[in-house]
């Protein structure tokens, strides 16, 4: 499933919130957007899934523009899971139903190959002792978790993420991220997600996408994204470590950040 970004540019109130964004995302892989807060990654998301549509440029799925792409046909290509999160006082099985709504009739009856996706999902995410659960009675990891199933459910080639791993502890933000790494290898499915955690990104990524001042500022690897010194140029930090071994944000000097 191709993704390409050509010139997308939004602007709310007369101000520009992202400008003349162009890149590509790589099948079957995770790609991460960064930046630092309010520079356009969440409004790329939207404009990506439909919610926002006043965007000027082109966002290309499969060489189709996404704009004239109905509702229907948008979720059966890519899924998408918010920031926010609601409360629904429906069971974990309900929830992860839900996101095989776009092959169900009218009627909403699972066919037993969508509930063996459904069934799939919860597994995957280790949720399978929460089933009968209600979601609203869950801890914040377990409602991401389980919402996490749900866009699985879906089962679309593309899933796009904001901030999954926000408000996790650190064994469940990597325990998440390894299992992005292996769906994508094993599935095949392409990931594209806003990340904040500069180590984490250089660890699960693929590729990066920076945006700094609401434009693409960077596209490329992880290893070019050290090499060109994007962490201090546009975040202010720098990195420390290796892949194989991890790596840790520390604070530029002042000296660094005038270079």
């Amino acid at each position: 499933m191709s993704l390409i970004f050509r010139n997308v540019s939004v602007s709310y109130r007369g101000k520009s919130i992202v400008k003349n964004a162009s890149f590509s995302v790589e099948q079957g892989h995770i790609t991460a957007i960064v930046g630092r807060n309010g520079m356009g990654k969440t409004t790329l998301l939207r404009c990506l899934t439909g919610e926002k549509n006043d965007y000027a440029g082109e966002i290309l799925l499969n060489g189709e523009n996404i704009k004239k792409l109905s509702y229907a046909e948008r979720s059966v290509k890519l899924s998408y899971l918010p920031q926010e999160l609601p409360l629904p006082q429906v069971t974990v099985r309900e929830l992860v139903s839900f996101g095989r709504t776009p092959y169900t009739p009218f009627s909403g009856a699972l066919s037993q190959a969508d509930r063996e996706k459904v069934e799939w999902a919860i597994k995957v995410v280790g949720l399978e002792t929460f089933a009968r659960t209600s979601v609203d009675t869950l801890s914040g990891g377990e409602r991401k978790k389980a919402f996490f199933a749900m866009t699985l459910a879906q089962d679309t080639p593309l899933v796009v993420l904001d901030e999954p791993t926000a408000h996790l502890d650190a064994e469940s933000r990597f325990a998440f991220l390894e299992l992005l790494e292996r769906l994508s290898r094993e599935t095949g499915k392409t990931f594209l997600v806003v990340m904040h955690e500069l180590p984490e990104v250089l660890q699960y990524a693929r590729n990066i996408v920076a945006l700094d001042d609401g434009s693409v500022c960077f596209c490329g690897t992880p290893e070019k994204f050290l090499e060109q010194g994007l962490p201090q140029r546009v975040f202010g930090v720098q990195i420390k470590g290796k892949k194989d071994c991890g790596y840790a944000v520390v604070p530029c000097k002042p000296e660094m950040l005038e270079e």
